[in-house]
């Protein structure tokens, strides 16, 4: 049994490879399989090209954890055609699907929420608000009694960001110790994140 971990990871980083690597130790699933969003809803200008995330994924996660699935499908990358697809693809009536906290709060802001509530177990992990608040396990008890069905990883939080790496980059700035060497190396060495834009990512 697997479970998916959706993101830009634009790029991705080191919280990105802990949390899945504590979530399948934890749950015991067989693979972690990462997929970048082809082009996701939301407009980025310092948004990488999928050809560069997806390969910086592969360089962290490894070629087997990463799909490109969302490439074959129509854009923009609404989570829940991926999802129909995937289940579709494995015969299966849902699938594991990692969040984090501050997503999940807002899952039913998703496009077609109730088909995410029907088809994912969702795994919650820690991660911070804008303006660094956390939320506790209190705070789903509605999204349970709407029937959403998830489990709260408890693992201590990482803060790390996609968007802290991008305005690190921007200003000629180290970013040893906030992802692996072969994703940094290939940051540097396609010259990404040179160019700093207003907007943020959400993972």
């Amino acid at each position: 049994m697997n479970c998916y971990f959706f993101g830009t990871f634009n790029p991705i980083h080191l919280g990105h490879i802990e949390i899945a690597r504590r979530v399948k130790e934890e749950f015991g699933f067989g693979k972690i399989i990462f997929i970048p969003s082809y082009m996701p809803p939301h407009k980025f200008n310092d948004l990488a090209s999928f050809k560069d995330r997806f390969c910086m994924t592969q360089l962290a996660a490894g070629e087997e954890n990463v799909s490109d699935i969302e490439l074959k499908l129509p854009a923009p990358s609404y989570t829940y055609r991926t999802i129909n697809h995937l289940c579709e693809v494995n015969k299966v009536d849902k699938i594991n699907f990692l969040i984090g906290y501050d997503q999940f709060f807002k899952i039913e802001s998703w496009r077609e929420p109730q088909i995410l509530k029907e088809k994912l177990n969702f795994i919650v992990y820690p991660r911070k608000f804008k303006n660094g608040q956390t939320l506790s396990e209190k705070a789903f008890d509605y999204l349970k009694n709407k029937g959403y069905g998830f489990k709260i990883i408890k693992m201590d939080f990482l803060d790390i960001s996609s968007e802290m790496i991008r305005e690190l980059v921007y200003k000629n700035k180290d970013i040893t110790g906030l992802t692996t060497k072969e994703v940094r190396e290939y940051i540097e060495r396609n010259n990404l994140y040179k160019r700093l834009s207003k907007e943020k990512s959400i993972i």
